[in-house]
């Protein structure tokens, strides 16, 4: 092989690479946004979980304090 040769060579695996790697990058932001997606979603639906509970929990509580209040207006009128 004589130097042409060798160069066209060293010149066409460059071109190879950079254009494998430049579809690898591309891929690799693809999943990027997707994973931001889905990261987003999550949140979504953790927040929406805990509003819940704390939903849930406030109702609960609520509830309690409406019970004590019925048992201490019933000890009242039994005394």
């Amino acid at each position: 092989m004589n130097d042409d040769t060798i160069q066209d060579l060293k010149q066409f695996i460059a071109t190879t690479i950079t254009q494998q790697t430049s579809e690898i990058v591309v891929r690799l932001d693809k999943v990027d946004m997707r994973l931001d997606k889905v990261e987003q979603k999550l949140e979504d639906i953790s927040l929406s979980v805990a509003e819940a509970i704390e939903n849930s929990n406030e109702a609960t509580d609520t509830q309690l304090k409406d019970h004590e209040n019925r048992i201490v207006h019933l000890e009242h009128k039994i005394a």
